[in-house]
């Protein structure tokens, strides 16, 4: 079973490097760029002006970042019709606000040129960071996570060769990455990377919906009516959280920002390889029912760990940050493939983009926080001792909360999709796709993983060439799982087991 899985890891890598290479080399060049210019310490000089340091000014990026996701969360449709022509332009604005931010004259009467520049790159790489977290998205959690660690692991590489370019070359360099990004976008929706598997970048095209789903537009859609509660969960309450949380520990750990060490550079930059190596392995053992338990009882008690260092270790604010990033970058991008799910309609789109919305607003919000706290914080070890308690506690609570809500919400409807097919005269199987009732049938008929992965796929109406790319498997593998499927649900075709689901007894299913 273990050689078997990772040899269908090792496959679905392979498929990545080797299909849709461009667009995760477009996601690190994007995650090279946020390091070069707002998560290192190489521009402190230029990203700060007489009124703003440089730390004001990353939480007026993260602001209009949050800004431009809300604007999006109502243009969903626009946004998903446009893709290419919106990177285009969030492309150009982004190189544009690089070029201002670095190159304005450092002086007080170019101030309002930076700040300008700030703006112009919290519009550009918002709008990117929906587009390329989309496309993701749509291929599915797994191919997202594999997608993320390959762009992380390009960008650890890229941002430790910055950091050994001379001063002058450094910021020519963080300039030109916008431009790559979005020309390796280009190759990536021209060439249909990862068209096999989900739509490229952002499309809405509601034809790439499974078969017999009933998509709706809601943002929590796509889940069934009475998982809402656990969708609302994982996109909203849970981001809130833990962005206020990263957002405050950029605050306390703010001088190392200043401090000029070269430590500081290459602890974030190690941080980013480990999150990388996390998620890939996140990614390895990956199972859609445990992935709420690596985010509740993992990444989120990495963060709170770097919360108790503070008040216990004086010197330790550039190790703290260093394990709030490990933490966060694994709790940022395996809630991504937590939102992940609809293979089309505007369901995903709007669930994604809300969830991105609350994060990063979250994170701009804690970090405008973190301004008092630093000041009340000052001369009071006891005082930060008592807010990194409050926000170990509030983290803790979060995550054992969001993790019993998920679980109740999808035991729920497991029952009530049970109940709905014991009932012969019920109105058909509308919910029953969703995962959370999926799984339930699954408990009932004891499938294993995989065959519940199959079944599932079976479900919604997806054919055997279908289910064997999705989970990169071979034919007779996929024949074998659906064999196995049949004879567990005692059916003898996909049109039969449809029919179970719906309510319909076996014996009177439609050839």
């Amino acid at each position: 079973m273990v050689r078997s899985g990772i040899r269908s890891y090792l496959d679905a890598v392979r498929q990545q490097l080797s299909e849709a290479p461009a667009s995760w080399l477009a996601f690190a060049a994007l995650l090279a760029w946020m390091f070069g210019l707002y998560w290192s310490d190489l521009f402190v000089a230029r990203v700060s002006t007489a009124q703003f340091d440089f730390l004001q000014l990353r939480a007026l990026w993260l602001a209009v970042e949050a800004g431009t996701l809300l604007v999006a969360c109502a243009c969903v449709r626009f946004v998903s019709e446009r893709s290419l022509p919106i990177a285009v332009g969030a492309g150009t604005c982004l190189f544009a606000g690089t070029v201002l931010v670095l190159f304005a004259p450092v002086d007080e009467a170019s101030d309002a040129l930076r700040v300008a520049g700030v703006a112009l790159t919290g519009f550009g790489s918002a709008v990117l960071l929906v587009l390329q977290g989309i496309g993701f998205a749509r291929k599915g959690p797994k191919p997202l996570l594999i997608n993320v660690a390959l762009a992380l692991l390009v960008a650890s590489v890229f941002d430790s060769v910055l950091l050994y370019l001379s001063p002058d070359l450094q910021p020519m360099i963080v300039s030109l990455l916008p431009a790559i990004c979005v020309v390796l976008l280009a190759v990536s929706t021209r060439s249909g990377s990862g068209a096999s598997s989900a739509p490229p970048l952002g499309s809405g095209d509601p034809s790439a919906a499974p078969s017999g789903s009933a998509a709706s537009d809601t943002a929590l859609s796509g889940f069934g009516a009475s998982s809402n509660r656990a969708i609302a969960i994982r996109v909203v309450a849970l981001p809130l959280v833990v962005g206020l949380a990263y957002g405050l520990m950029q605050r306390l750990t703010g001088d190392a920002y200043t401090s000029g060490a070269a430590e500081v550079n290459i602890a974030t930059i190690v941080s980013f390889f480990l999150s990388a190596v996390f998620i890939a392995l996140a990614a390895l053992f990956f199972d859609s029912r445990k992935l709420i338990k690596l985010v509740c009882f993992v990444a989120i008690p990495i963060i709170g760990i770097a919360f108790v260092m503070l008040p216990l270790f004086s010197d330790a604010g550039e190790a703290a940050q260093a394990i709030c990033i490990i933490g966060f970058n694994s709790f940022y991008f395996m809630v991504w493939a937590l939102w992940a799910g609809d293979q089309g309609g505007l369901a995903l789109p709007k669930r994604f983009i809300l969830g991105l919305f609350v994060l990063v607003g979250a994170e701009s919000l804690g970090s405008l926080i973190g301004i008092q706290v630093v000041t009340a914080v000052r001369d009071s070890g006891s005082t930060l001792a008592v807010v990194s308690l409050v926000v170990v506690y509030l983290l803790l609570m979060a995550g054992i909360f969001s993790f019993d809500r998920s679980g109740g919400a999808r035991d729920e409807q497991a029952q009530r999709s049970i109940a709905a097919s014991d009932d012969p005269g019920a109105s058909g199987f509308l919910a029953g796709t969703d995962a959370a009732a999926l799984d339930g049938w699954a408990k009932r008929f004891g499938l294993s993983a995989r065959e519940t992965e199959v079944f599932e796929l079976l479900a919604k109406g997806r054919n055997r060439v279908y289910i064997s790319k999705t989970l990169f498997i071979s034919d007779n593998t996929t024949r074998t799982h659906m064999k196995n499927v049949y004879r567990k649900l005692g059916v003898h075709s996909q049109q039969e087991l449809i029919d179970l689901l719906e309510g319909k007894r076996a014996g009177e299913a439609a050839e």
